[in-house]
């Protein structure tokens, strides 16, 4: 009889934990998978740009107002904000007329809703150009971060919401101007520019969780096993 109070004990109480680690791990994703993806255009306003002085730098320089870009979709259509920060060019390396530097600095991504700022730090990571193209982080690696918003914008808050982001530019030059001529001069050189942000998928979130519940069961499993062999 004690045998089987024992065994009928210790089934109760794994089956309540493991019953407890899945419902935990469910509600863990289910928060995530709420978490919506957002992306969004948008361009240079009239009078800034992107703006190459010659000197290995480049920054976005602004109108009038103090705006350098419009989002030109989504809920967030119409709303301004400034890229700010100067960020340095590395070494080039060309391969089969695609000229390519990594790109260090950080700056800051700021939207205007109207009433409330969303911030978020901003590197660039890498620049590209062939021909009459150029691009920044032309991979879309993530390089929104460190994000703040008090607002109720639907897009603002998922890209808040979701902790990060990739901020991708494009630009041209006709004719074409050489990665090495941006980079060392003479310049200035300057151009209009559009660019997208997105958020990832979760960046990677779901899979860590997954990973943790996973290995929670895991942990579980080992110590019903043990406590089997006891019995």
């Amino acid at each position: 009889m004690l045998f089987l109070r024992r065994t009928k004990n210790h089934l109760m109480k794994t089956s309540i934990l493991k019953l407890s680690l899945v419902l935990a791990a469910g509600m863990i994703l289910a928060g995530v998978s709420n978490v919506q993806a957002v992306h969004f255009d948008y361009s240079s306003t009239a009078g800034s740009a992107i703006v190459f002085p010659g000197d290995t730098t480049f920054h976005m320089s602004t109108d009038g107002a103090g705006h350098n870009f419009m989002i030109s979709n989504g809920t967030a259509a119409g709303l301004l904000g400034e890229m700010t920060g100067t960020y340095t060019i590395g070494t080039i390396t060309t391969s089969g007329g695609v000229s390519t530097a990594s790109v260090s600095g950080t700056g800051t991504f700021v939207i205007h809703d109207g009433v409330n700022l969303f911030t978020a730090t901003l590197t660039w990571v890498d620049i590209t150009q062939n021909g009459t193209g150029d691009n920044l982080n032309i991979t879309g690696s993530v390089n929104l971060t460190a994000i703040t918003y008090t607002g109720s914008n639907a897009d603002l808050v998922a890209l808040r919401n979701a902790g990060n982001g990739a901020n991708v530019l494009s630009f041209q030059f006709v004719p074409a101007v050489t990665l090495a001529t941006l980079r060392n001069g003479p310049g200035p050189n300057m151009t209009s520019f559009s660019g997208s942000v997105a958020t990832l998928p979760d960046g990677g979130t779901t899979v860590a969780l997954l990973g943790l519940a996973l290995t929670g069961l895991e942990g579980l499993r080992r110590r019903m096993k043990k406590a089997k062999a006891r019995i």
